[in-house]
């Protein structure tokens, strides 16, 4: 199965706001965060709103959030919402299988499907409360500047 660029960047986004704890970014934030185009990242937002993921709250201090608690977020859920069925081949997916005139005592086929069957449960137990507790390096950095920058505006 190979990633594309969109899932890629959406689940940046999820995990970025997972990161978040709870606070709403703006966003120009979650670009900065996740170096995803501003553009492509509105469309990725809609996305990921249509589909439960995060809301968008409006106002001084709005911005995206998730909907759910990270926990409850699968890396699974995110790619097939951005990637569809996640069998490596279409005679491999689990609902409606293209047919295949060399299924009769097919050697690959059964393969396929233990590469699917291990892809999805390595993403199903896979949630953003994880990668955000694993998440180091630039994923902090610019979490640490925010904190440090409100606490600053807090004392003034």
């Amino acid at each position: 199965m190979w990633i594309s660029r969109k899932t890629d960047y959406a689940t940046r986004a999820v995990l970025a706001l997972a990161i978040a704890s709870g606070r709403s970014l703006k966003s120009h934030e979650i670009a900065e965060k996740t170096h995803i185009p501003p553009s492509f990242l509105e469309q990725i937002m809609g996305q990921l709103r249509g589909a439960g993921i995060v809301r968008s709250e409006r106002g001084p201090g709005g911005g995206y959030r998730l909907n759910h608690p990270p926990q409850e977020i699968t890396l699974e859920r995110i790619v097939r919402i951005f990637q569809g069925p996640l069998a490596p081949i279409s005679c491999a997916t689990r609902t409606a299988p293209e047919p295949c005139p060399m299924e009769v005592m097919c050697s690959l086929k059964e393969t396929w499907e233990e590469v699917r069957d291990a892809t999805i449960a390595i993403l199903e137990r896979t949630d953003f409360e994880k990668l955000a507790n694993r998440a180091g390096g630039p994923w902090l950095e610019i979490s640490d500047k925010r904190q440090k920058t409100e606490s600053l505006k807090s004392e003034v």
